[in-house]
């Protein structure tokens, strides 16, 4: 987890960003397929106007965080697709406040063993 140096002008994405490990585009990924709902890398790429792997490798990220879920779809002809969508955002609160408490209960102990 980052440390956020200014704590006046912090956001929900600043949050976010700083609990999953998030850059920029990460995050404007996630709020993008929230936006449109389930879809799949080279559709989101589109709408976004990015590549298609810099937008699958967000992906990747968002769903090896918890953010988002990966669906494998098979096509009858052969071969598969995957369809991402975003978890539920009262999940995504409770994750974070989990984490928020575990920094913060870590820092009280780091800060007990100060003086030592």
């Amino acid at each position: 987890m980052k440390f956020i140096k200014s704590f006046e002008n912090i956001c929900c994405d600043d949050v976010i960003q700083c609990v999953f490990d998030l850059n920029v585009l990460d995050l404007n990924v996630y709020k993008k397929l929230k936006e449109v709902g389930k879809s799949r890398a080279d559709d989101l790429a589109k709408k976004m106007d990015r590549e298609r792997s810099t937008v699958y490798r967000s992906l990747q990220k968002l769903t090896t965080c918890g953010l988002c879920t990966k669906e494998t779809n098979t096509i009858e002809t052969g071969g598969y697709y995957h369809v991402y969508s975003c978890i539920n955002a009262k999940h995504v609160k409770k994750r974070v406040e989990m984490c928020v408490e575990k920094w913060y209960t870590s820092m009280k102990e780091m800060i007990e063993l100060f003086d030592s």
